[in-house]
Order: structure tokens, then C-alpha cells, then sequence
């Protein structure tokens, strides 16, 4: 048989501790996470009704075609992301509350009769979803409302290069879940430049500063006031070049 794969965009959703909720909150947040996707994409030109949408149970995966550049993957659609959830969560109360964890990832994807997609690339992009470090980030910073990590190619061909957001705002990890062993980078939005721990961390903002808070920590991931504090080893993989922070801008 032979395959004649086209190249995607992968951007892949998952809303925090969903089991928790019962099934009129389920319905209920499924609904504003497709709104919430929607209108995200409007606000650059796209549609979700355009792209091939799968259900993920707890999240949306959307493929983003050859002819959409992957930079939109990025910039503006986090920033403008991150913008929709705060104010979703502005306007709910704690129980209606989403976060996300957002994986991006991208490469050649075979056609199914059924209009499906099969490929490596979105069983990676399964792994990086599902990998505790990003699921240990998400936890320990309560005022956050997605974690963003992307895979070592968005990285390499887009990231790296200052196409979109700011290279210094990530910070690589190593990701071992089941047979996927390569290297991702996460991204908090609204968090500053990660720094060496020898460093002071980065100045908050007046308006992003929350009220005092004791210091909380998981087996990886620390967080004092407006600092996390990504120790080493983080479970599900370990940071490249040892533990570092985010400080809240």
C-alpha cells in the first residue's frame, strides 16, 4: 500500500482533574472548551469548523493543516488562550473552572478512509499530553491556568528561531512515558523567564501579585509567593541543566 502522508500542526487540549466532575459539569465544560477554542481561533482568521477535530474525552485535538503556518499554533493562539480561560474563570464560579494543559506538536499524518488521521506524530503528542511533568507544573501553580508544552521539532523549527513567543520563557524537560523517550519544552503563560536558582527571581507585577501564600510542594515542582520552582527530578522526566523558576509576571 503506499501512503502518501500530508504534514500538520498538532495542537492537543486537556482539562485539568475532569474526573472530578459529574456528568452536568462535564457537559458543561466540554461546551465552553469548544467555545473557548473557537473563538480563540477566530481572533486570528481560523475556524474550528475548518480544521479536523478529534474528541479527546477531556479535551479537543485539533489539526492544523500544511497551509496554516505552525507559528499560529503559537502566536497569537496561547496568549490569546490564555486570555480567554482567565476570564471564563473571571466569570465562574471555582467548580466551572478550566485548565489546561496544551500540547503542540507537528509532522506527516497518513489519511483514513473514515477521514481519520493515523501517524507517530499524534501518538507522541498522546505521550506529551499525558506526561506527569506537565501535569506536576499545572498543580503547583494555582494562578495558572494552562501549562503549554511543545515537542523538540515545534521547538527546533519554530521556537528557537523567535518566530513566536519569547525562547527564554521555555525551559527544556526530558518526557519517559511508555515507549516515548525524547526531550519536550514547557511554557507557563503569565510566568516570567525561568532562571538559575542561584539567581533572584524576576520582579511580579502590582497586578499579577496574589496574596501571600505558604510555600506548596509536590515531588517535583515547588511554589513560594509568585515563584515555581521546578526541581530535579521532575517525575516523568528531569530538566535539562538542572532546576529553575518561573517568577509571575
Amino acid at each position: 500500500m503506499r501512503l502518501d502522508p500530508l504534514h500538520h500542526t498538532i495542537i492537543a487540549t486537556d482539562v485539568a482533574k475532569s474526573g472530578s466532575r459529574n456528568d452536568a459539569l462535564l457537559v458543561r465544560m466540554r461546551a465552553d472548551l469548544r467555545q473557548i477554542l473557537d473563538e480563540t481561533l477566530r481572533q486570528q482568521g481560523l475556524s474550528i469548523q475548518q480544521l479536523d477535530v478529534a474528541d479527546l474525552g477531556d479535551g479537543y485535538r485539533l489539526l492544523l493543516p500544511a497551509s496554516i503556518s505552525p507559528r499560529s499554533a503559537l502566536d497569537p493562539f496561547l496568549a490569546n488562550l490564555a486570555t480567554a480561560l482567565r476570564q471564563h474563570r473571571e466569570a465562574s464560579s471555582e467548580a466551572h473552572r478550566m485548565r489546561l494543559r496544551v500540547v503542540i506538536h507537528s509532522g506527516l499524518l497518513n489519511p483514513e478512509r473514515d477521514g481519520a488521521w493515523t501517524g507517530n506524530p499524534l501518538r507522541e503528542c498522546a505521550r506529551l499530553l499525558d506526561a506527569p511533568s506537565g501535569r506536576n507544573i499545572l498543580d503547583a501553580a494555582p494562578n495558572a491556568d494552562l501549562v503549554v508544552l511543545v515537542s523538540q521539532t515545534i521547538y527546533d523549527s519554530v521556537v528557537r528561531h523567535g518566530y513566536t513567543v519569547d525562547p527564554a520563557l521555555f525551559r527544556r524537560i526530558r518526557i519517559d512515558v511508555k515507549e516515548t523517550h525524547e526531550d519536550a519544552w514547557v511554557y507557563v503563560p503569565g510566568y516570567g523567564q525561568p532562571h538559575d536558582p542561584g539567581d533572584s527571581p524576576p520582579p511580579a507585577s502590582a497586578a499579577a501579585n496574589p496574596p501571600a501564600r505558604p510555600p506548596q510542594q509536590s515531588s517535583s515542582v515547588t511554589i513560594n509567593g509568585n515563584d515555581v520552582v521546578i526541581n530535579s527530578p521532575v517525575v516523568g522526566g528531569n530538566y535539562h541543566g538542572g532546576p529553575g523558576s518561573f517568577g509571575a509576571r
